[in-house]
């Protein structure tokens, strides 16, 4: 025999006997060395725990703001859908979303970010914000409608 030959049957051996030593680890029994988890069984009753419970939630310290300590309440915007439409097209608009969305981010200190804010500032408080409101009140009992099958048109 050549030696390649040779070199490959010992090469073949190693691994048959590396395989053979590895079977039981790959054959999934789990009673030997590794065991199974063992369900826990509690020795405590459920009268036990939900007295327990009710005891702890007695003593227990109250959830969110004390009495003593009144926080303010959280003041809840009422825009409409159309509203927020009409904001969010008047902030593109302006270039604001260019300038807070840009590659450099937002900084107000730069003039474009001022003139922006400024031409932003313009348009919510002229009338093109009222009309698009409007607009987009008309588009949504439009599509209400044709939803409904009753077309507008």
């Amino acid at each position: 025999m050549t030696r390649s030959c040779t070199r490959l049957l010992a090469t073949a051996a190693v691994s048959s006997l590396l395989g053979l030593a590895a079977a039981p680890s790959h054959a999934g029994n789990y009673a030997e060395g590794d065991p199974r988890p063992v369900p826990f069984a509690s020795s405590t009753t459920r009268a036990a725990v939900s007295a327990d419970a009710r005891q702890w939630f007695a003593t227990s310290p109250t959830q969110g703001y004390a009495e003593g300590s009144p926080q303010p309440e959280p003041r809840v915007s009422a825009n409409s859908r159309a509203a927020v439409a009409a904001d969010t097209q008047l902030w593109i608009r302006s270039g604001l979303a260019a300038r807070q969305h840009g590659e450099a981010g937002a900084d107000p200190s730069s003039p474009a970010y001022r003139q922006a804010a400024a031409e932003y500032a313009r348009l919510r408080t002229s009338p093109a914000y009222g009309a698009l409101i409007d607009q987009f009140n008309s588009r949504s009992s439009s599509a209400r409608a044709e939803e409904d099958g009753n077309p507008l048109r």
